[in-house]
């Protein structure tokens, strides 16, 4: 972790104002509203208020030279689940705010623009929209294929429910409507917004629309055809394994795959053999093969 007071550039001997006055200045210069579109700015940004977090008074700073600090902020984070809360200014931007005085930033960012006037202050004028907020939400492999209902506690005790559409992609967000921070003055609240990550399955790899699996068989199913058990996404089946396919041979099931994102018909479930031969090979077996092999010699490497 970097060191807080490094990043603040302020000694571990100076005053709250000291500390406060130099987050302020580094807030403004690396502030996302100010550096559109600068991911090396919004990260510094995020640095900073984290830094700033930590050593912003002398409660903090103790807690930060003994460990506590950190400890709080794993539980805290321990019983957000899984999702974690970032805001979002205008133009789809989304800002990371840990600092003390919420006002702090927005006195810094309105003094570069006539003055500072407090917008949350009676008679002044200005209306501002609120904030959107971006929750992010893992999923498995199969609640991407079929659709499912989550629910989440937004601040303020607000419950919303969220419905995953069938053949959702990595990534992709859904949005809910005035479920953000509240506006100011007349200001509209802004929005909500569940970004969705696909987590890796220990059997299937996604591909565009469809869906990909390996399947381990033996010598005999790959070389005198078979009916073997496999698994899908929507259970178990019988595939029949072609006399005289290759290690590697890749099958197609039909429709096993994604949901397709109109909603008409599914994307193919591509099945791979995966040729095991047996963890110990029998003498018999050598000697079969060495045999065989002396009496069809082939390369498998030389091209016809």
């Amino acid at each position: 972790m970097l060191d807080p007071f490094e990043v603040i550039g302020v000694t571990k001997t100076s005053t709250d104002a000291d500390i406060k006055t130099a987050y302020r200045k580094l807030a403004k210069k690396y502030h996302p509203d100010l550096n559109p579109n600068n991911k090396e700015a919004e990260k510094k940004f995020k640095e900073i208020s984290t830094a700033y977090k930590l050593i912003e008074n002398k409660e903090s700073r103790e807690k930060y030279e003994n460990g506590t600090f950190e400890e709080e902020f794993a539980n805290s984070a321990h019983r957000d689940g899984p999702f974690y809360r970032e805001h979002q200014g205008e133009g789809g931007r989304y800002a990371y705010h840990f600092e003390g005085d919420p006002d702090d930033i927005l006195k810094s960012f309105f003094s570069g623009f006539g003055g500072f006037q407090d917008p949350s202050a009676k008679g002044s004028g200005r209306d501002f929209p609120g904030q959107d907020n971006l929750y992010k939400m893992e999923i498995d492999i199969r609640d991407a294929v079929n659709g499912a209902q989550r629910e989440i506690t937004l601040p303020g005790g607000v419950r919303l429910k969220i419905k995953i559409p069938p053949g959702i992609d990595n990534g992709e967000k859904l949005r809910f409507k005035n479920q953000g921070e509240p506006g100011i003055g007349k200001g509209k609240p802004g929005d909500a917004y569940v970004e969705i990550f696909i987590k890796p399955d220990e059997k299937f790899k996604r591909n565009g629309d469809n869906l990909e699996i390996q399947i381990p068989v033996t010598l005999d199913e790959i070389v005198n055809s078979a009916k073997i058990l496999i698994s899908t996404i929507d259970g178990s089946m019988m595939l029949n394994i072609p006399e005289g396919v290759n290690n590697e041979t890749k099958l197609r099931i039909k429709g096993k795959g994604m949901v397709l994102k109109n909603g008409k018909g599914r994307g193919d479930l591509i099945v791979t053999l995966k040729l095991m031969l047996p963890h110990k090979i029998d003498p018999k077996f050598k000697e079969f093969i060495s045999t065989w092999s002396k009496e069809n010699p082939y390369n498998p490497r030389k091209k016809d």
